[in-house]
């Protein structure tokens, strides 16, 4: 049964009692995992997860609190053991801490950890198996999102008295609300489907910047929410750049926070700049490519050619950023990154196969693709795609007639000849499930695992 299939609408976020709950709901007293081990991951929960300001409860001191958030943060922290993965453990305590989140539709009042636990799902991938999409990642975001704005008050959040719990409180929220939205624009752009989230609700977030207490892990967020939602207008707009790859709507909006953007801890917002120009770059590829086949041979045709060179080396640029800025976050993260941000590495490593011809420093790529590749997460169709686009570049690279290639004005390029690796893991997926002939696949084909 879908994860949200067990989750009604009815969530509000009052709060819950701070007692010690049902103990059959306690992962540890299941016998699921011990105290020790639970520690371990609790501890790599709030690694992977320090860049983001949403709980105010250190994870350790959620077993009184919130079965359900406990067990939700020990289940992500498990990801720091990649051996892990897919272990009878990682089953159990999946099978457990899903029935938990889907048993809260039957709570009077849900709560704002329900609600963080509904987060973690939508950000992280959970699951112990490969064969899943991440349109759940979508539906469940979009739900949690649906609830807080029939249940918040935004008018009167900031009337709290000062420093007091029930501010903390209201920030608690308000962060929580400001990655649910962050979390919904990144997979309504990767799907393809529209935020669930009314324009004037995305509007709210910017009340984080009026509590006396925030910080810039706040400001980044909230920069990530306001260049995800003018690339969502942009792709779903009529409208295509053509001409030159730049959008002034993304440069106009760079240039307001650039303060933020020079930010030592700013490489979340550098790489969503960075997804953004390599989504829009492909959207116009892809319509100056079903241009030239309607009309092949034209004037305008052979125009777009040109302008085809110009959005193929301005989106390998981003791609190859998208790459160094994938491992620079490793360390924010202990190498764990959330599902949107593995998903968008791949799609660069797809872009830079595809357009691998135009490569000018193959023997770098093919290096940074895989220090890259050792960085996603198992699970979904990033790393499998990561490794299969890996292989196109290092087929290309081996079937060279010569050992030099040219670069894309013609010229002779004396990078090294690079062989075809012996690369188990990615051979095992590329003999199985994929061939060099494969279609590359799109960004909406990754998220829905639409590619094997």
């Amino acid at each position: 049964m879908s994860l949200i299939q067990e989750i009604r609408e009815t969530i509000t976020l009052h709060r819950q009692p701070l007692q010690m709950q049902d103990l059959s709901e306690d992962v540890i007293v299941n016998g699921i995992v011990s105290e020790n081990t639970a520690l371990i991951l609790l501890k790599g929960f709030s690694k992977l997860s320090s860049r983001w300001l949403f709980m105010s409860t250190e994870p350790a001191n959620l077993r009184a609190k919130s079965p359900l958030l406990f067990g939700t943060c020990i289940l992500a922290g498990l990801h720091i053991t990649p051996s892990l993965h897919g272990s009878s453990t990682h089953q159990t305590l999946y099978r457990h801490v899903h029935g938990l989140l889907g048993q809260a539709q039957s709570a009077s009042a849900v709560s704002l950890d329900t609600i963080q636990a509904m987060l973690i799902f939508s950000m992280w991938d959970l699951r112990p198996t490969r064969d899943h999409d991440h349109g759940n990642s979508w539906l469940l975001s979009g739900t949690a999102a649906m609830q807080v704005m029939i249940t918040t008050s935004f008018e009167s959040i900031l009337q709290s008295p000062s420093q007091s719990q029930e501010q903390a409180r209201a920030r608690e929220m308000l962060r929580t609300w400001n990655l649910i939205c962050l979390c919904q624009l990144q997979f309504s752009v990767g799907s393809g489907r529209p935020p669930v989230i009314a324009g004037q609700y995305f509007d709210e977030c910017a009340k984080i910047l009026e509590f006396p207490s925030y910080n810039s892990r706040d400001e980044l967020v909230l920069s990530g929410v306001y260049l995800y939602r003018t690339l969502w207008n942009l792709i779903s707009s009529s409208s295509i750049q053509k001409e030159v790859p730049v959008w002034p709507e993304v440069e106009q909006l760079r240039k307001s926070q650039e303060h933020i953007y020079n930010l030592d801890s700013s490489e979340p917002l550098r790489f969503a700049y960075s997804c953004t120009y390599l989504i829009l770059a492909r959207r116009t590829l892809q319509h100056i490519h079903e241009s030239q086949i309607e009309k092949p041979g034209s004037s305008e045709s052979v125009l777009k050619a040109a302008n085809d060179l110009k959005f193929i080396k301005f989106a390998i640029y981003h791609a190859n950023q998208i790459l160094c800025l994938f491992l620079s976050m490793s360390d924010l993260t202990t190498c764990i990154h959330p599902a949107y941000e593995n998903l968008l590495c791949s799609f660069a490593m797809v872009t830079l196969a595809e357009f691998v011809s135009h490569v000018p420093d193959i023997a770098n790529i093919i290096s940074l693709m895989e220090r890259a590749i050792s960085h996603i997460q198992r699970g979904g169709k990033a790393e499998p795609v990561s490794r299969w686009s890996l292989n196109v570049i290092k087929q290309h690279v081996n079937g060279g007639s010569e050992m030099e290639s040219l670069d894309p004005d013609g010229t002779e390029n004396s990078e090294p000849y690079i062989p075809l690796l012996a690369d188990p893991a990615a051979r095992s997926w590329m003999e199985n499930e994929w061939n060099i002939e494969q279609e590359f696949p799109s960004l909406e084909d990754m998220f829905f695992g639409s590619v094997v």
